[in-house]
C-alpha cells in the first residue's frame, strides 16, 4: 500500500488480509504503518535526515535510498540494524504526458541514480532496486519502462534479491491489462530470481 495515496488506517485491518506491507515516504509514515499494519514496511525518501534515522530503523524493514551520498552516509547503519536496502534507479524514459515537474525521468529530474552514476563500488550489501516512473497507468507504460530497466541495469541483477516497479499502477481500473503485469512480473521473477513489489495507491482505495 502507497500510504503517500491512502493513509486512512481505520481501513488497515481490512487492506492488510491482501497486501504484504506498505510504502512510506518518511518517518510519520514509517510509524504509522508499523503501529496499525504490521507487516513489512518499505521506506523511500528523498533524503534522509540524521536526527530521524535511528527511529526510522525502528519502524522499518527496507529502506531505499534516492543518491550515491545518501546511500554513503545510511548504509553501514541501516545494515548493522539489520535492515535491507535498496536504491531508487532512474531508467531515464518517460512514460507520462504533461508537465515535465512532475515526471521522475525528465532531464532535470533528481529522483533516484541514473545508470550513469552508478558507483559499483557502493553496491555490496544493496538487495534491491526500485523504480517509481508510472502515475495512473496501464500495463504498456509498465512494459517500456521495464525493458529499459533491463538493458540499461540488468547487469547488475544478478546481485540483487528484489526489484520493486513502484506505483501508478492503475490495477482496477475496467480496461488494465492484468495478464500483460503478470507477464511482465513473471519475467523478472524467472529471469532473475528476483521478488518483485508494487506499491499500489488509488488502485487499492
Amino acid at each position: 500500500l502507497a500510504q503517500k495515496a491512502f493513509s486512512s488506517f481505520y481501513f488497515y485491518p481490512l487492506l492488510k488480509q491482501y497486501l504484504d506491507g506498505t510504502a512510506s515516504s518518511g518517518l510519520f509514515e514509517a510509524r504509522l504503518a508499523y503501529e496499525h499494519f504490521g507487516k513489512e514496511v518499505h521506506v523511500f525518501t528523498p533524503g534522509f535526515k540524521d536526527e530521524e534515522f535511528d527511529e526510522i530503523l525502528k519502524y522499518s524493514d527496507h529502506l531505499v535510498f534516492n543518491s550515491n551520498s545518501q546511500l554513503k552516509r545510511f548504509k553501514q547503519r541501516a545494515l548493522a540494524a539489520k535492515k535491507t536496502i535498496g536504491i531508487r534507479i532512474n531508467p531515464e524514459v518517460s512514460t507520462q504526458t504533461g508537465s515535465s515537474m512532475y515526471d521522475p525521468c525528465s532531464p532535470t529530474s533528481r529522483m533516484g541514480i541514473k545508470v550513469s552514476d552508478i558507483d559499483e563500488s557502493l553496491l555490496q550489501g544493496v538487495s534491491g532496486f526500485h523504480f517509481h516512473t508510472l502515475c495512473q497507468q496501464n500495463a504498456d507504460a509498465l512494459e517500456a519502462t521495464v525493458k529499459v530497466v533491463e538493458q540499461k541495469f540488468g547487469k547488475y541483477f544478478s546481485q540483487l534479491k528484489w526489484i520493486n516497479f513502484g506505483g501508478g499502477h492503475h490495477l482496477t481500473r475496467a480496461n488494465y491489462d492484468i495478464e500483460k503485469l503478470v507477464r511482465i512480473i513473471k519475467y523478472y521473477k524467472q529471469t532473475y530470481k528476483l521478488d518483485v513489489y508494487l506499491e499500489p495507491g488509488e488502485a487499492v482505495v
